[in-house]
């Protein structure tokens, strides 16, 4: 952003922030990015769900803020038991199982069960993975389309540009004339508000462009993923569990449903 601040005085040297008194200039791409700006774009949408969602998220464990309770919608939690016998294993069960006056009916579900569920819904979904390819290529097509975004965020910045110029040259007069300064804050303040409408949509826009970008990306790796998978799974990976996976939701010990990144839901 150029001109933020300008010089009021060159002999004094005394700066003043810019309120619209000169334009300013923002400038894309005037250097290489210190992170790719996918990487950005996908950073910024996993941060907003975790905002959406409360804010908490743990990375304890592959599994953490993955598995949902299909009762109350809180995440599951990692318990360890027999944590000193040869009997130890880990469990995970609600969070909130306990803490409200009426306990959640969803089970605790055991490491190596849900496990064992995933490689039975994974190898579920590739018996019909050329079919899933092409249904996700086409709610690709739809789903991440911007040409509408594109074509207002270009209306929005030719208005931001043109009520700018409006501002300053009000600015200008306001200096040059003797103007009715009811009058010119009445004006000025309308131009403002109609500026900061204009800016308020623009930053709308960019957040949906940004979500279609990023849910572009995450359907093209779960293409790519499903393409290299060649062959049922027999062993768990958890490298292909975060690529593919977006969420467990646990209804009953026989009920343990997987969403896929592109959407599809499998009972395991």
């Amino acid at each position: 952003m150029l001109q933020k601040t300008f010089t009021v005085d060159f002999l004094t040297k005394k700066k003043k922030i810019n309120e619209g008194e000169i334009p300013q200039y923002y400038v894309e791409n005037s250097h290489p990015a210190v992170i790719e700006p996918e990487i950005f774009d996908m950073v910024q949408f996993e941060m907003k769900r975790r905002k959406e969602k409360g804010g908490h998220h743990s990375g304890a464990g592959c599994f953490s803020s993955k598995i949902a309770c299909g009762e109350c919608g809180n995440f599951y939690g990692s318990k360890v038991w027999h944590s000193t016998s040869k009997y130890r294993r880990t469990i995970w069960q609600c969070n909130h199982k306990f803490k409200g006056p009426e306990k959640c009916g969803t089970p605790h579900i055991a490491e190596a069960t849900l496990k064992q569920s995933f490689l039975n819904a994974f190898n579920q979904l590739i018996t019909n993975k050329y079919e899933i390819m092409e249904n996700c290529e086409m709610i690709k097509q739809v789903l991440t389309d911007t040409a509408d975004l594109n074509s207002e965020t270009e209306k929005l910045q030719d208005e931001i540009v043109m009520v700018t110029e409006l501002i300053r040259q009000w600015v200008d007069e306001n200096a040059r004339s003797i103007i009715d300064q009811a009058e010119y804050q009445q004006r000025y303040n309308g131009l403002v508000a109609r500026y900061e409408k204009a800016k308020d949509r623009l930053g709308k826009i960019e957040e949906l462009q940004q979500d279609r970008w990023v849910k572009r990306e995450q359907l093209d790796a779960f293409i790519a993923t499903l393409l290299r998978q060649d062959s049922v799974l027999v062993e768990f990976d958890e490298t292909l569990w975060f690529a593919i996976a977006d969420k467990v939701t646990v209804y009953a010990s026989d009920d343990i449903r997987f969403t896929f990144r592109d959407g599809t839901v499998i009972e395991a």
